[in-house]
């Protein structure tokens, strides 16, 4: 199976009726592939930081009854509605993981040297903290390198991105909010793969964003694989995609650093790499904050 997932800013654009051109596009494609349209993970986000959540939710029922005759949406929002607001814990869980390696990442990513040396770098603290190892915040580091080290190789689009999402902040609680919003952007791909609930079927999606950053992150990687996990989750194997640029420039340094274990380890084992991981996040948060204050500082 196969589902058009929708990133917040697309969402939120057809909701208010912004850059109709681009629902358009959205609507033909539904009406002309077997898609199924899933705004759920922008919902989720939305209820992160969006007090009029609920209320978007309804409107954007609304929408599915005038422009698909899909009625049925909101007939049943409300009951969405509850559901959404429960899945919001654990919306919030995932994203805290994924986001945990970025301020090591944005730390290191304004310090000098080659984007090798810094993922390198990055390597090495990842294993001798003995944390998580998370694909997709690697090849997100790796794009981020790049993106400095070779700028001529990317859009003006996606340099201005760059440097925007690596601006480092005045205080820690703007750090934090800035690396969660980083996280929400481009860690999209990791939790829009979903078991179908049919026993041995996948939901694999295609993503619809205006995330310049995510749209050039999204050519770089592929998922070999997909794993139904408990919880009505699922995992993905994510690899390097041999057409991008990180696989050209680094995919030699990207094979040898790239964090790997034999097995997931123990619950215990598993439960000591995130407690280990919040205080790495928070260690280098800090660190982004003095680095910050120092005279002469990039951002």
């Amino acid at each position: 199976m196969h589902s058009l997932v929708l990133d917040n800013n697309v969402l939120t654009d057809m909701v208010e009726g912004r850059r109709s051109a681009n629902t358009d596009y959205l609507e033909n494609l539904l009406r002309s592939k077997p898609l199924e349209l899933n705004p759920v993970m922008a919902m989720l986000e939305q209820r992160q930081k969006f007090g009029g959540a609920s209320q978007a939710l309804h409107d954007f029922a609304e929408l599915l009854g005038q422009r698909f005759g899909a009625w049925a949406a909101k007939q049943n929002a409300g009951y969405f509605d509850r559901l959404l607001e429960d899945g919001k814990p654990e919306l919030a869980q995932n994203i805290a993981l994924l986001s945990g390696y970025l301020p090591a990442i944005l730390y290191i990513y304004h310090q000098p040297g080659s984007a090798e040396s810094k993922l390198e770098w990055l390597s090495g603290l990842i294993q001798a903290v003995d944390l998580p190892f998370l694909q997709l915040p690697f090849y997100l580091a790796a794009l981020l390198f790049l993106v400095k080290e070779q700028p001529a190789l990317f859009r003006n689009k996606v340099i201005r991105k760059v440097k925007s999402d690596t601006k480092l902040m005045a205080s820690l609680e703007e750090q934090k909010k800035a690396v969660l919003n980083l996280a929400h952007d481009v860690m999209l791909p990791a939790v829009a793969i979903f078991p179908a609930g049919v026993e041995g079927t996948i939901v694999f999606p295609y993503i619809a964003t205006r995330d310049y950053l995510l749209q050039d992150f999204l050519g770089e990687i592929r998922c070999r694989a997909v794993v139904a996990i408990p919880g009505g989750r699922a995992n993905g194997a994510w690899e390097l995609n041999p057409t991008g640029h990180i696989h050209a420039r680094l995919g030699e340094v990207v094979a040898r650093c790239l964090p790997k274990r034999a097995g997931p380890g123990t619950v215990a084992e598993q439960s000591v790499r995130r407690a280990n991981l919040r205080a790495f996040s928070d260690s280098y948060l800090a660190k982004c904050l003095l680095l910050k204050k120092q005279p002469g500082t990039l951002e």
